[in-house]
Parts: structure tokens; sequence; C-alpha cells
């Protein structure tokens, strides 16, 4: 993700962001305000339906109370309910119904004390069916009942109230109602935008005037509810929800959005513009600033910037000049403290391998004392026994000269008899006392492709640092050569000296690592670098205690 694109997205989010909490929180408080100052209203509403409910209650109460009172001075009710006259069983059957229309009830029944209807205003088979759960509910109510009612076009909604009446020393229960539709509902509704709905508990649906919405919608109106009893399966309570729709409340919002909308528009333009403008602004110099930085050249001609600007920009362009300049000056005297450590190392090296060409000379000549003051008579024939030696160390001093005069020496690639470099160093290096150099050769000899100088530098360095291992009580070092399957030359060089840590290990081929007092640190890291320059490996194994084993692997000069 680019500089200029991050910037349009911050910038996007900055503007946008902050107008879509501001038009949010306006139109919320817009709608808060408003709605609060309708609720008062619509709570005074709620009271007058409260009331309204209550006069239709007693209303029914009324009516039902008309038809007990002439129901006692009835004879011909006396004679068909009481005294069971067959003749006047018709009147009884359609007594509920006539009297249903007489008082403008819309559901009427009359029931004895056993819960069994006597008469029904819309069913006249109706007659000694056993329903005592109407009565019982009215009676803890005591009041009037939200039910559903029969009727022969389907149950309807039905706001019922019961009476009871005592005829010839017998109990009759009067029930009886009005039905709840939308003309019922409407005469609740008196301002406009006022709806009213009937929510029943258990079916979650509404009896509503025409205009009224669902109550599930109307979330956003202002809402009060009333409660009222409702007979089902069981007595539970019904809600009367009134809600006012407030028209310039959606006006509002219509308006709030359009301006909103306009605003965003305004604002997530003139943002875009000014950040694109300001990202040119910022990437175009730090553009610039990278192609100068990929183009800085230690070696190349000053890098250029230009840093007229007075701003961060310009303030970066002038520290990249100053960093070029300084890195320069740090280059240049980089290169002459490479040129001293390399003279130094090269200075060491050729120190190091000197001394390791004087050793089998310095033993020689000491041999010679030696024999000069024990055994003079023998002095001839010693030396005619190690002046092979001398003269081998003496050539092979005069090689490292010669290859030192060329400062890169060569490396020439030829067959190397590895058996004959064993004896040779084993030979060199052997010294009076407790220490010996041993050598187990193969046969036929082992032929490896390299320079016999090289290879003679890498089996000395090792079989010295082994003999210096070795403490006053002595020890051995053995030259083992050999040949791999893979058909290369193996020379394994180990001693019975005090053997390395796993930390000594580690570091063993590091430059100018040792510990010895007198130590370069410089055999083993130079036996390392040969031997890689003639496409060969070292590894060694030790222990504390148990001794150093070096394997040298050596390309062959023949197939195996």
């Amino acid at each position: 993700m680019t500089f200029r694109f991050r910037l349009l997205i911050a910038f996007a989010i900055a503007t946008v962001v902050p107008l879509a909490m501001l038009g949010v929180g306006v139109r919320r408080q817009l709608t808060a305000r408003l709605v609060a100052q309708h609720q008062q209203r619509v709570e005074g509403m709620a009271r007058v339906a409260a009331q309204d409910v209550d006069r239709e209650s007693a209303s029914i109460a009324s009516r039902l109370s008309t038809l007990a009172s002439a129901l006692r001075t009835d004879d011909r009710f006396r004679l068909a309910a009481v005294r069971g006259d067959v003749g006047e069983r018709a009147y009884l059957l359609d007594w509920a119904e006539q009297a249903m229309r007489t008082t403008g009830l819309d559901m009427l029944q009359l029931q004895d004390s056993a819960g069994r209807i006597v008469s029904s205003g819309h069913f006249r088979n109706e007659f000694d069916r056993l329903e005592p759960e109407l009565p019982r509910a009215l009676g803890v109510a005591k009041g009037a009942v939200l039910t559903r009612a029969r009727a022969p076009e389907g149950p309807f909604l039905a706001l019922v109230r019961a009476d009871a009446v005592r005829v010839a020393d017998r109990r009759f229960d009067l029930v009886g109602g009005v039905r709840v539709d939308s003309a019922f509902l409407r005469r609740f509704a008196r301002e406009e935008g006022l709806t009213v709905a009937i929510v029943i508990p258990s079916e979650r649906s509404e009896s509503r005037n025409d205009t009224v919405a669902r109550v599930d919608s109307v979330a956003d109106n202002v809402v009060a509810e009333l409660p009222i009893p409702y007979l089902d399966d069981s007595l539970t309570t019904a809600r009367v929800v009134i809600s006012y729709d407030i028209p310039e409340l959606a006006l509002l919002r219509r308006d709030v959005d359009q301006w909103f909308v306009a605003a965003l528009v305004v604002v997530v333009a003139a943002g875009l513009t000014l950040a694109v403008w300001l990202s040119r602004r910022l990437s175009e110099p730090l553009a610039t600033l990278t192609h100068a930085a990929s183009t800085i050249d230690l070696e190349g001609p000053e890098l250029t910037v230009a840093a007229s600007r007075h701003d961060e920009i310009g303030t970066l362009a002038r520290r990249l000049g100053s960093m070029s300049t300084r890195l320069r000056a740090s280059a240049t005297r980089l290169r002459q403290a490479e040129r001293r450590a390399t003279v130094g190392d090269m200075a060491r090296q050729v120190n190091h391998d000197i001394k390791n060409g004087l050793i089998p000379i310095r033993n020689v000549l000491r041999h010679l004392v030696q024999v000069q003051e024990q055994q003079p008579q023998d002095l001839a024939a010693v030396f005619a026994e190690r002046r092979s030696t001398l003269e081998s160390s003496v050539g092979y001093l005069d090689t490292l000269a010669r290859n030192y005069a060329r400062l890169t020496p060569s490396v020439e690639r030829r067959a190397v008899d590895v058996n004959a470099v064993a004896t040779e160093v084993a030979t060199s290096t052997a010294v009076a006392g407790t220490v010996k150099v041993k050598t187990r050769l193969a046969e036929p000899s082992p032929r490896a492709l390299g320079d016999p100088v090289v290879v003679r530098r890498i089996v000395d360095n090792i079989v010295r640092n082994a003999v210096e291992s070795l403490d006053a009580r002595g020890g051995d070092v053995t030259i083992t050569t050999s040949r791999t399957q893979n058909g290369s030359v193996r020379i394994v060089i180990a001693d019975t000296g005090r053997g390395m840590s796993q930390e000594e290990l580690a570091h063993a081929f590091d430059d100018f690592f040792t510990t010895k007092p007198d130590g370069t640190g410089l055999g083993l890291s130079v036996v390392r670098r040969l031997t890689t320059d003639l496409n060969g490996s070292v590894r060694v194994e030790s222990a504390p205690g148990e001794g150093t084993a070096f394997t040298i692997e050596l390309p062959s000069c023949t197939p195996s």
C-alpha cells in the first residue's frame, strides 16, 4: 500500500466518520425532542382511552343488569328454564338472540349454575353445552375481559362482562359483550395520526382500525399502552396500544438525510481533492529523495540533492547530502584500515609459516650441538642422517618465499603423495623426549590432487599444534592416510593430548583464536582456507581429556 493511498484513506476516514457521527447525532436528538413533545399528549389520550373502555364496560354491565331484572319477572322463562315446560322450550332457545338484538350486544350467553348454556345468542344448538370457564374468569377479573366469541361467520374478538340472576331459587349467569373491531377502535382515535391496536399475547395479532400500522412497525412513533385482561385457555393480559404517527418527524428525517448526503458528498470530494494535492506535494519530493538515495555510489561522483525547500523535506534532503559526504569519508577510512589489516594479516601469516619452517632446522641444529658435546665422533654420521631434514626445510622455506613474492600465490594442481608428505612432516617434527609422532600409511600410497607445498602446510600446522598440546608427560601424535569409499584421500591426525572443550571446539577455526600465550591464532584458520582452496574439507573431533582428531579429505588424483 503506497503512502498516497494511505493518505487518501486517512482523509476519507477523518472526514466521513465525524460527519456521520454529527448527522446521526442530530437526527437522533431531533427525533428525541419531537417525540418528547408528543409523549405527554399521547399518555393523556391513553388515559382517555382507559376511561372509554371503562364506560364501555359499564354500558355492557348496565345492559346485562337490565336483562337480569327482566328475567326475574319473565314467566315464560320461568316455565321453560325452571319448570322445564316443553312448550316454552323454543322461547328459551331464542331468548338470548332476541335479548342481544334488543340491547345492542354482539354476544350473549345464558348459563345455569353448573355452567351449561341455556340460551345462546348465535347458536340455538349450543343448548346444554358445558362451558363454565368464561363466567368464572369474569368473576375473577371483576370487570370487562377480552375473549374470542363464536359466530356463524367465524370467531371474533369481544369485550365481555358477566352478571347473575336468581329465578325461583336457581342461579343463572349472563355473559354478554360487544364486538371489538375497527369501528370499535376508531372511537378511541379522536385525532388525526392517532392509531389504536389490540395486541393479543398468544397470537401477536391485532384488531385495529383501517389506518393503524402493525405495532411492530411503529417503533419510531409515540406509543402508550393500556393493559386489559384476556381469556383464552387461561386468563392473561392483552394490550391496547395507542400510537401517534408524527408526520413532521418523517419530513424532518428526510430533510436531515438529504442535507447529510449533500454535505457528505461535498466534504468527501473536498477531502479527496485536498488529499490528492497534499499527497502529490509529499510523494514527489520523497520519490526524488528515494531515487537520489538509491544512486549513492561511494566510488562515483558526489551526490547532488536539491535542498532549496525550507520545510521538513528540505531538511531531509540536506541531511541526506551530508550523510552521503560522511559515508564517502568513512568508506575512504575503511579502505585504508582494510589495507592496513590485510598487510598485518599477511605479516602474521608469513611469520607463522616461517616459524613453522624454522622449527625443524632449529631441532636439527640442537641435535647436532648435543651430539658434538656428548659424542663428537658421531657428528658426521648424525649430520648425514639429518641432512635431508635440513634440505627439506630449506626447500620449504624457499618455496614459501617465492609464493609470498607473488603476493597472491597460485595453487598448483598436480599429484601429491600424501604418504611422503606425512613421513616428511613426522620426521621434521620429531623432538627428543616423551612425545612421539607416528605414521600409519595406506598401501599403495594415495595420491591427492593439489599443491605439495599447500598439503605440507596443512599437515605441518595440525601436527605442530598437536605436539604443542601434549604436556610434559608426553604422548603420541599419529598421522593416518587412507582412501575413502567415495575415492577421496583422507588424512587423520590424532593426538592423546588434553582435548578441547565445546567452546574451544566451536571457535577452533576462527581467525586469531588461540589458547596458547604466545600463539597467533592463525594455524587452524590457515588450514581451513588452504583445504578449501584445494576443494577439500576439514573437520575436528575432540573432548576434554580424550585428545583431538583432525580429518582432512582431499580430492583424489586417480579414480578409486
